[in-house]
């Protein structure tokens, strides 16, 4: 009872905010949801939905009785505003009429249908709108051009949903103040840019208003794009200053193997990529040391036309030392494992690389 009610208010609602010409398609109720087809010119927008919403919710809270009537099919013909559906009606056929009595709204020079829920229909109700509860539409879809599939819920999981769409609303005005902040390093900003990540695979996948979690991706998808431009400059930024120390402390050579004190694999690539720009006829293998023990290791080959080894099996020789892993190209590849003994890696970068040499 409590959605097939809510069913009718969503129609009415639906033609008060998207126009008369708004059309139902169908609709199914099961005891999670309801789903209800409805024609419509254009994709419903954030703003609709929610005006739409609104307006049963405001039907609610007026807690207006609901009239239920049997009459001749004949008097229903010609009434401004009466929904049925293209469908054969039994006669005498039922009328249900929210808040207005069935012989008030059949009264064409009333004009009462126009102004709120009157439809032909068989099925089961509510005597009084307040015990709906509330009702939220959780999806919106296009099944065809001109025909939207929209997914309500009702009673206290429609209040649940407005709860969850409240605390997610919250943690993307979170996520928004530390990106307004900045970052002090690349970690952070990483860490950042994961965290808006999750939140936006959160905000895909809740039980929520739909018109907030249309509002809330369009947001993320922003935020989403500064945290990674903030991470790229941090980056950039970080591994200018590691290949300006790499470059004192090696003069021009063939092979440039090394430490570097990074938290980021992406940098370790980006120092290496820079260390060869500068230096082209050198091949580069750089490690980094992580906790426990983890290290990173990340190399390229000096650009020639026949190399004499390729960065792959570099950086395989070195991390199946560290009982580790390596991918990548002829070109340039990275890799992680993990050992005490940081000098032995590096031993075996050098030995490698010189014996193809």
């Amino acid at each position: 009872m409590e959605k097939h009610t809510a069913t009718h208010l969503l129609n009415w609602a639906l033609r008060r905010s998207l126009g008369p010409g708004t059309e139902q398609r169908g609709s199914h109720l099961s005891p999670e949801r309801l789903r209800f087809d409805v024609a419509t010119q254009a994709p419903l927008t954030p703003e609709q939905l929610q005006a739409v919403e609104s307006a049963v919710q405001e039907a609610v809270r007026q807690d207006e009785a609901v009239y239920m009537e049997e009459v001749a099919l004949a008097h229903t013909a010609h009434v401004p505003g009466l929904r049925c559906l293209d469908e054969v009606y039994p006669d005498p056929v039922r009328v249900v009429s929210v808040g207005v009595p069935v012989a008030r709204a059949l009264d064409p020079a009333s004009q009462a249908a126009l102004q709120t829920s009157v439809e032909l229909c068989c099925g089961t109700h509510l005597l009084r709108t307040g015990a709906v509860g509330d009702l939220v539409i959780i999806g919106e879809r296009q099944l065809a051009k001109g025909t939207t599939r929209l997914l309500a819920i009702t009673g206290e999981q429609a209040q649940q949903a407005r709860e969850v769409g409240q605390g997610l609303a919250q943690e993307v005005e979170a996520a928004t103040e530390r990106l307004s902040r900045g970052s002090r390093d690349v970690v952070e900003a990483q860490r950042l840019s994961k965290d808006m990540g999750r939140l936006t695979d959160a905000v895909d996948t809740a039980v929520m208003p739909q018109w907030q979690r249309r509002k809330l991706q369009a947001a993320l998808k922003v935020l989403q794009r500064r945290a990674n431009t903030a991470v790229r400059k941090l980056e950039m930024r970080q591994a200018a200053q590691k290949t300006q120390e790499l470059l004192q402390r090696h003069s021009e050579g063939p092979l440039i193997v090394d430490t570097v004190s990074t938290e980021s694999l992406s940098v370790l690539v980006k120092v290496v990529r820079q260390l060869c720009e500068q230096v082209p006829s050198t091949s580069v293998l750089l490690l980094s040391p992580q906790p426990l023990g983890h290290v990173l290791c990340a190399c390229q080959v000096a650009q020639s036309p026949t190399p004499a080894f390729t960065a792959e099996a570099w950086a395989l020789a070195v991390c199946s030392h560290m009982g580790g892993k390596a991918w990548g190209s002829r070109v340039v590849a990275q890799g992680t494992g993990s050992t005490a003994d940081l000098e032995a890696a590096l031993s075996t970068a050098r030995a490698y690389a010189l014996n193809q040499l």
